[in-house]
């Protein structure tokens, strides 16, 4: 009895480190204001759109010029570093699958009735728009991030873009999109023509949940010495942030040699959970306006390794030259110097961690969102 017993406190302690290891870090959420009241009354709602951004890798580049100064010769230096994280697909797919179902039986353990997603089929709002059952995930709508979609329900998108970006909102936000590549403005561009879409499904609440998961913090420290990229893990759901990563470069001057093959692109994440119902017969504004979003990154620990990775190209110097007959000369390399890195991550871990966090996020606002409506 007495060894039974020792056994199980040792059981208990090992659990009890694998939990304090495990966790989430301080959990910030707040509401952020859109245009519109807070008058919510229907009970129904319609899931417009629902996607998890996994980041799965990134990929940055440096470089100084060289130059001929003070009787000095500096050569070119370039750094290059991608770093990718090692995760199954199917794994991202069953987060984001078993996400979608807890929020659904949360709505409607709430008293909510979730409308099916062809109930919008026919609506003037969706005309025009192709219907999917089952979005395929995407590497395309935010650099170096896959979107992945529930499978087994109903969304409808009005189109690609060249780059195969998801189109979203008016002119203004493809303008945006295109120039900025700041993904939340045409959200929210979206989200403002929702009330047309409530009106038509007898002021439904419109949803949409837009979530993001980072696993690096890359920076570009001072390049005084020469080219250097930093990169540290660092596994959390995104507030308010901006990712940059190399991408494919498909424009027309690519394809005639005259850039190169890979561009810098840059992109607003922002973890959000927008709620829209009804529509104001003047000015067409909502009835009601939710919308969740965190005011600081949510930490995910004890998933993902801490590791720096960095590629660092030193500046080569000639400040000695050599004398010849035709005067001093000086000579410096350029330098180039790549560094691949694929971090290795626990899937069961990692989707245990990733769904504490999407579950406090959406828990919580779900919550906040069914007190609103009376």
């Amino acid at each position: 009895m007495k060894t039974r017993f020792i056994a199980a406190l040792a059981l208990s302690f090992v659990f009890s480190l694998f939990v304090q290891a495990q966790d989430l870090g301080d959990f910030k959420p707040k509401e952020n204001k859109l245009n519109g009241a807070n008058k919510f009354k229907s009970k129904d709602i319609y899931i417009a759109n629902f996607s998890v951004n996994f980041q799965l890798y990134n990929l940055k580049t440096a470089s100084t010029k060289g130059n001929f100064a003070d009787r000095m010769l500096s050569g070119n230096t370039r750094a290059s570093l991608a770093v990718g994280l090692d995760i199954p697909l199917a794994t991202l797919q069953q987060i984001t699958d078993e996400a979608y179902q807890r929020f659904v039986a949360d709505l409607k353990e709430k008293g909510f009735t979730i409308l099916n997603g062809d109930a919008a089929a026919h609506t003037k709002y969706y005309e025009g728009y192709q219907r999917f059952e089952n979005m395929e995930m995407s590497l395309s709508e935010a650099p170096g991030m896959l979107t992945v979609y529930p499978t087994n329900t109903v969304f409808f998108v009005k189109g690609f873009t060249k780059d195969g970006q998801r189109k979203q909102g008016g002119i203004s936000a493809s303008l945006n999109r295109a120039m900025n590549n700041d993904g939340r403005t045409s959200i929210v561009d979206e989200i403002s023509k929702y009330p047309k879409l409530s009106a038509e499904l007898d002021e439904a609440t419109i949803v949409n949940a837009d979530l993001y998961i980072l696993f690096l913090d890359v920076k570009k420290p001072y390049q005084g010495n020469g080219a250097k990229i930093v990169a540290n893990t660092d596994l959390r759901m995104a507030a308010y942030e901006h990712i940059n990563s190399r991408v494919a470069n498909h424009s027309t001057s690519s394809k005639l040699g005259i850039t190169g093959s890979t561009k810098e692109k840059q992109y607003l994440c922002v973890s959000a959970v927008d709620f829209v119902q009804g529509r104001n017969k003047i000015g067409g504004s909502p009835l009601g306006v939710y919308s969740g979003v965190l005011k600081e990154e949510l930490p995910i620990n004890g998933v993902v390794a801490e590791e720096k990775i960095q590629a660092y190209a030193k500046t080569d110097r000639d400040f000695i030259g050599t004398e010849t007959a035709f005067g001093m000369m000086y000579r410096a390399e350029d330098i180039a110097v790549e560094n691949t890195a694929l971090i290795h991550a626990d899937a069961g871990k990692y989707e245990t961690g990733i769904k504490q966090a999407l579950d406090t996020f959406l828990g919580y606002h779900v919550n906040k969102f069914s007190t609103k409506v009376k």
